[in-house]
Order: C-alpha cells, then structure tokens, then sequence
C-alpha cells in the first residue's frame, strides 16, 4: 500500500461560504505527490481488527467513474518518538494515508475492508516506540478519471469506525461533474437546514458506515 507522511498537520480546508444555499464553494485542493518520500513506517502484515467500510450514493447526479478509500493513521504520541526538527526542536505531527480497496456493489453501493492496526508500533526514530492510531475512514468519488474534476470527499471518524456507525453528507449536484477552472474538493455538509425544502432534491449524499469483521 501506498502512503503518506506529512511534516506538519495534513489537514484539507473547509471551503469558505458564499451565502448561498446550495453549498460551500469546492475548494482548489491539489493533490500533493508524496511518492518520492516514502514514510518512515512498518505496514503490519497480520493485521487483526477488521472492518467492513461501506460507501453508499443516493441521488446521485450522475456515475461514477472514480471512488477511492483511504484510512488515515495518526501517531498519538509524535512529540516523545518522532524525529526532532534541527532548527526548532519541535516534531512534527506524523500521519499516513493508507488506501484500501473497495468493491462494487451497485452503481451506488461499494464496500471494502480496512484494519484498524494496520502500521506496526515500532521505534522508528530511536527515541522510542511510535503509537498509530486510525483516525479517519474517507472516500473521494469523480465522476471520471480526470484530475480536472470536482472530487467529493466524506469522512467517517474513527469513533465511528470503531463503534460500529454511519455518517451521511450532503452534496450540491452543481458542482458535478467539475467545479469551474476543475480540480477542486468538496467535502458537503452535514445538515440542510438551511436549504428550502423545495431545493433538497439538488443535493445528493454519500453515508458511511462501518461494522467490526469477527475474527
């Protein structure tokens, strides 16, 4: 599996409201490339703590060509094993991005299966033992495999993950299948309180859920 490890909080933008209420601006988030700088970290090759991860579209605006899951992974503990900065001496927040697969079920349904402990704990720095900890479950859809197009982002906290919930976000269908100049990300809302009633059907949504895999 691929990975990322950032030397500062990786954290996307939330898109700042243009007073509409059809939907926040997608925001222009730019993949970045961390492919030559592989993380410094073990991926556990017997990983026990499974979770069925299920993707499910209703009122979608069109298909999908592109629906991608990634879990991410964070050290609790980074500022006593993580690798001092030469010039501050502080340490960087430590986090990796592990894709897993997903599997179509429908033209709206997908599921996979992610594992809680997958990064081994282990002293990669020398200045003892580094504890992952998921946490976040997300997926990202495109309507094609164009880079150009607006990608929908959910998330599933960990909490939900591990407790075994859902979570469902709120698209505007403006902005499929691209959002202006392109490449932007949308990452939806969570209530549409303040979207008349007879505007709701220009939303679609995207509900998460997960349950644990007994062993």
């Amino acid at each position: 599996m691929a990975a990322s490890v950032f030397a500062c909080a990786a954290s996307l933008p939330l898109a700042a409201s243009g007073g509409s209420y059809r939907a926040d601006a997608p925001m222009n988030v730019p993949a970045v490339d961390t492919r030559a700088t592989p993380p410094l970290r073990t991926l556990n090759p017997s990983p026990k703590r499974a979770f069925e991860f299920r993707v499910v579209l209703d009122n979608a605006p069109g298909p999908f060509a592109v629906v991608e899951a990634t879990a991410q992974f964070d050290v609790g503990n980074a500022a006593q094993c993580g690798r001092l900065d030469p010039i501050s001496g502080a340490v960087p927040t430590i986090a990796s991005h592990e894709p897993f697969a997903l599997t179509r079920v429908s033209d709206t349904e997908y599921v996979g299966t992610l594992h809680a402990d997958a990064i081994l704990d282990e002293d990669y720095y020398g200045r003892g033992v580094c504890r992952w900890a998921l946490t976040e479950a997300r997926v990202s859809v495109r309507a094609h495999d164009d880079p150009a197009d607006t990608r929908f982002v959910a998330g599933l906290p960990a909490q939900h993950v591990l407790g075994g919930g859902s979570k469902t976000r709120n698209f505007w269908k403006g902005y499929y299948p691209r959002f202006e100049q392109g490449g932007s990300a949308d990452f939806g809302r969570e209530h549409l309180q303040a979207v008349p009633m007879d505007k709701r059907d220009e939303f679609f949504t995207i509900t998460l859920a997960a349950h644990e895999i007994s062993p």
